[in-house]
């Protein structure tokens, strides 16, 4: 059974809004059409406009999103609606500011800027950087032509959206599942933007706020931490004999056993000079220092998703060991 949800968060950071709960089974073709609020409160002393949905898979800053769901298989298709508080700059600063967003992983990504460097991007002289800043660029002496960096961070440039506080309200967005395979985030779910096309053409004088919006990001090289690993053997020789215990391995060595020598001998891998000598826990303890805001939450996010799984490992072992 697959579900559809939506819900709501503060542009840009990421606080998500009381605006009720949306959440529906899906048990087969589904097609259901959302209407965004153009203003919204949740009850505190701010009203917020509208922004823009990110439909799961794209961004739009139509109001009104239906959803074609045919492949279905996937599990959460999870849309969010964005809302904010219009700030300083906008119409008449004469300039274009840029950010990163991770569709996938539905924030803005990271400090850097996705502007990239001439000559894939043209400005007048002194355009860029603006007052020093590296996300901004000066229309007022003449057009500009901006081009993303592609890939950022390992993520594919999926287009450019230019937000509109309020939203559009003329027609719809249509998004659908077709071409996902039944999973989401893989290869081909997003779209890649590529070429002199991708750019966004500013005129002389213009202002606007861009979101440079990144899709597909090549999972980690799993090859010598010890979580991500000890996730795969989990899967492999707990979770799935639980299930479906293959008739090879029953018996000596047990699963727990199997863990065990996989987890010694990973360590010992990884103590080695030469190796790295460093765990993953370590190498999050000295990164930490350097990491933007955007960066320390999904690392959060990812070492609470490890504890998570190592808990249910270790229940899994424990209840194992009780039944001997």
């Amino acid at each position: 059974m697959d579900v559809f949800t939506t819900n709501a968060k503060l542009w840009p950071s990421g606080t998500e809004l009381n605006l009720g709960i949306d959440s529906n089974p899906v048990g087969g073709p589904y097609s259901p059409t959302r209407q965004a609020a153009q203003f919204a409160s949740d009850g505190g002393p701010n009203t917020y406009q509208f922004l823009f949905w990110n439909t799961g898979r794209h961004l739009t800053s139509k109001r009104n999103v239906k959803w074609i769901f045919t492949v279905l298989g996937w599990g959460v298709w999870t849309a969010t609606r964005w809302y904010g508080i219009p700030g300083p700059g906008g119409p008449g600063s004469k300039q274009i500011r840029a950010n990163a967003f991770s569709i996938g992983g539905n924030q803005s990504l990271g400090s850097a800027t996705p502007i990239a460097a001439p000559p894939a991007s043209t400005f007048p002289a002194n355009a860029w950087p603006t007052s020093g800043d590296d996300h901004v660029v000066s229309t007022a002496n003449g057009p500009v032509s901006i081009a993303a960096k592609d890939p950022y961070d390992t993520y594919d440039f999926a287009g450019w959206l230019q937000l509109m506080w309020g939203g559009d309200d003329s027609s719809e967005f249509v998004e659908t599942d077709a071409g996902s395979g039944g999973s989401i985030g893989g290869v081909g779910f997003y779209e890649h933007v590529t070429g002199g096309a991708a750019n966004f053409a500013g005129a002389q004088n213009s202002s606007a706020d861009l979101l440079a919006t990144y899709g597909y990001h090549p999972p980690p090289d799993r090859g010598r931490f010890v979580p991500d690993r000890l996730r795969d053997w989990i899967y492999q020789w707990i979770i799935d004999d639980m299930i479906k215990p293959p008739p090879e391995i029953i018996g000596d060595p047990s699963p727990i056993d199997r863990i065990r020598a996989k987890v010694l001998e990973q360590l010992i891998a990884e103590s080695r000079p030469g190796q790295g000598g460093a765990t993953d826990f370590q190498s999050l303890i000295e990164a930490a220092p350097k990491m933007s805001p955007a960066e320390l939450k999904r690392a959060v996010q990812q070492l609470k998703t490890t504890l998570d799984l190592g808990n249910t490992a270790l229940g899994a072992l424990q209840a194992r060991l009780k039944g001997k």
